[in-house]
């Protein structure tokens, strides 16, 4: 019986082995069609372009020859005038004028005619004109040469941390700020910030730019105090200059804000009661500032990070295996391996040097470590973070250590505003229990690091669940009662479906999204449009405000839904869908039209181009749509993705790495973009290579295309079609879902 059962075991692993090697057998065939296939288009653009540079060389030689042209037409035109002005000469001299009196039957005109001035202007100059250019030759074309690699992933922007500029949250608010540099870097894109005042000098300040609002922060002495320091004595109570600062600000109807950001609350109530509204980062700390102050006038502004500073964007080199440690963190006793590791492995990062006192806590069982120490563990480095404590690393080069550390271990206790900050650059966090043995600490930061993919998963999901403070800053000013307009950011859903069941799961997409589209647009082909209202009501019921549905290529005589215009009654609240838009196409059109047509009903700020034959997790939008706070970018999307074949089963990885990066172009079906900037570019009249088309015509723009995360996202299609083979890897033979969909 068991030889039978070894026998059936046998047999079904030779037969999924089989299935297995003709799965692969499949995916190197498809591979070696599409490099034949990516080898003659390489050739065919190498021609065009060569064509290109001819067709550029003859208007060039032929735009020279009109200016030469030109100059001789302008040397003639001097000549013609150098000879109307002799002939205007001859006719005004005195002895032409002598024959013609001879010649009148008045000859008492004739001392008269000879007394008159001769009035002549002056003769032309040739300085007037250009002068003639020399003969040009026609220089020969470089035959382009044909290059059959797929687009690169870009460098990233600078080796540390480059402060950027704008935009703006709200340009039109100027704020007065007492700020230490940690929390410059938070709140300098929310307003236009003045920082650079002292007691000296302040009165200048509120005249020269008449602020409407002081927010003024508990800062504390040290290596990030802002305002070059010179607010450090009036914070602590030992001269008036705050509170004559706040008293003008007063006068002026100037409003005034303390924020306490850390540290004691009675060290700080001196400064913060002469303030009209105090703010603090938790409800407990309100409760004792209440109590403190004895007044209501306490809010909550809780501690976020500013999505243009802190962002997965990484350091030029990438990330090393280091391990940086977030507070006394208790390691075994330092042991260097027997081979010292490569010292490119254990390079410092950028302001490393440099390490908090304290930082080095005793282990259990052994010696104090000394202060700064870099010590090995599993043949990995792991040294303190700088920034810490006393040390007196730099602000920017905190940031850049950020981006290169492998992996942070973190003490229960540990600052919370660092571990925010830490997890918006993409960094993984690893946060020890309290108690918890040195010798078990080095052994889950090994298991961490082992699994990269795991890593790369917990990384993107603390970056995911960090704040921004744009919109936490929102009640402030509805309390101060300073206005508040900025720009939201809604977002327009586009789509091109063929078919009943592509139309039923584009709709499953949408609806589960997190971040609720503020405008659906769907044009539809094989559909029709009763099925396409009743569809939308039955998955979309939830989400739905608005649906306007109809048929043919003007839209006319179509089939309106029953529910009440958003116009009509009270605003909607944010993060529900205000329009559903379907047009049924009554001829047939390719995909890329139809979402062209799609694109000319879209009304927000951002575009969402999405594919009804893929898979879109949760957070696809909401993961998206932030990546704008954090770069320049007018179009987002992602180069590196999942993708799945369902007849072989096989999942891939595109493009492995092309992650937080400017690229020359990311997947179609992940695109999100400026609405007026895709509007101004367009889709081509094409059914599958559309996106290709229009990255070409970012590239040859200038449009910034920002590639993000590889998550929440998933390609499905029957065969390997298109590019999407053109640098992926084979993952395995499993469903994608529990890799990409996080």
């Amino acid at each position: 019986m068991s030889e039978t059962s070894d026998l059936e075991s046998v047999k079904r692993a030779l037969a999924q082995a089989v299935e297995e090697a003709a799965g692969a057998a499949e995916l190197a065939r498809l591979l070696t069609d599409y490099q034949r296939r990516l080898d003659e288009a390489a050739r065919s653009e190498a021609e065009a372009l060569t064509r290109m540079r001819e067709a550029e060389v003859r208007a060039r030689t032929a735009e020279r020859q009109n200016t030469q042209l030109a100059k001789h037409l302008a040397e003639q035109r001097y000549q013609t005038e150098v000879a109307n002005w002799k002939l205007v000469s001859v006719q005004d001299s005195r002895w032409l004028k002598l024959g013609d009196a001879l010649h009148t039957k008045n000859p008492g005109t004739v001392a008269k005619t000879l007394k008159e001035p001769v009035k002549k202007r002056p003769a032309p100059k040739r300085s007037d004109f250009k002068p003639e250019l020399p003969e040009v030759s026609e220089a020969p074309a470089t035959a382009a040469v044909p290059d059959p690699n797929a687009p690169r992933v870009s460098a990233p922007m600078a080796e540390g941390f480059e402060v950027p500029k704008g935009p703006l949250a709200r340009p039109y608010l100027t704020v007065a700020a007492i700020v230490d540099r940690q929390t410059e870097a938070l709140l300098r894109y929310e307003w236009r910030q003045v920082t650079n005042f002292g007691p000296e000098n302040w009165a200048a300040m509120l005249d020269q730019h008449q602020p409407h609002l002081l927010f003024v922060e508990s800062v504390r002495p040290g290596p990030r105090q802002g305002n070059g320091g010179r607010w450090l004595e009036a914070l602590a109570g030992e001269s008036r200059a705050l509170r004559d600062l706040v008293e003008a600000c007063r006068k002026r109807g100037v409003k005034t804000v303390f924020w306490h950001s850390g540290g004691p609350i009675s060290r700080a109530v001196p400064a913060a009661e002469h303030f009209e509204y105090v703010l603090t980062t938790t409800e407990a700390r309100a409760r004792e500032w209440k109590a403190a102050l004895r007044h209501d006038r306490v809010g909550i502004l809780p501690l976020a990070v500013q999505p243009r500073v802190h962002n997965p964007i990484p350091a030029v080199g990438g990330r090393t295996s280091e391990v940086f440690t977030l507070g006394a963190v208790a390691l075994p006793a330092p042991a260097r391996p027997a081979e010292a590791p490569d010292a490119d492995a254990a390079q410092v990062p950028a302001g490393a040097a440099q390490t908090p006192a304290g930082a080095g806590a005793a282990p259990a069982g052994g010696p104090p470590q000394p202060q700064g120490a870099e010590s090995f563990h599993g043949g990995r480095a792991w040294q303190p973070l700088p920034g810490q404590d006393d040390d007196k690393t730099s602000y920017d080069d905190v940031l850049t250590a950020y981006r290169r550390a492998g992996l942070v271990v973190a003490v229960a206790d540990a600052d919370a505003r660092a571990i925010a900050e830490i997890a918006a650059c993409a960094t993984p966090v690893l946060r020890l229990a309290a108690g918890v043995k040195p010798e078990v600490t080095v052994a889950q930061a090994e298991a961490l690091l082992a699994d990269a993919g795991g890593l790369d998963r917990e990384a993107h999901l603390g970056w995911r669940r960090t704040v921004p403070v744009t919109p936490l800053l929102d009640p402030v000013f509805d309390v101060v009662g300073l206005p508040n307009v900025r720009n939201s950011g809604t977002v327009s859903v586009i789509a091109a479906v063929y078919g009943e069941a592509e139309l039923e799961h584009l709709l499953d997409q949408v609806a589960r999204q997190a971040h609720v589209p503020g405008q659906l647009v769907i044009v539809a082909e094989g559909v029709d449009a009763g099925l396409v209202e009743k569809s939308a009501r039955q998955i979309l019921t939830p989400l739905r405000t608005a649906v306007s549905v109809a048929s043919g290529a003007g839209g006319a005589g179509g089939v309106t839904g029953d529910t009440a215009n958003p116009a009509d009654g009270p605003a909607l609240p944010q993060g529900v869908l205000q329009d559903l838009v379907i047009r049924v196409a009554d001829v047939p059109m390719t995909r890329g039209a139809a979402l062209d047509r799609a694109l000319r009903l879209a009304e927000g700020d951002y575009v969402a181009v999405v594919d009804p034959r893929d898979v879109y997790g949760q957070h696809y939008l909401s993961d998206l749509v932030r990546y704008f706070g954090s770069t320049d970018a007018e179009i987002v999307g992602k180069a590196s993705f999942y993708a799945h074949l369902p007849e072989s089963g096989a999942t891939l990885l595109r493009q492995p790495g092309a992650e937080h990066r400017f690229l020359p172009e990311v997947g179609g079906g992940t695109l999100l973009g400026r609405r007026q900037v895709l509007a101004d570019l367009g889709f081509a009249d094409v059914s599958d290579e559309w996106d290709e088309v229009l990255m070409r015509q970012c590239r040859a723009d200038g449009v910034r295309v920002y590639s993000g995360d590889r998550y929440s996202y998933v390609c499905v299609r029957e065969s390997a079609v298109g590019r999407l083979l053109g640098s992926a890897r084979l993952q395995g033979y499993f469903p994608p879902e529990p890799v990409a969909l996080i």
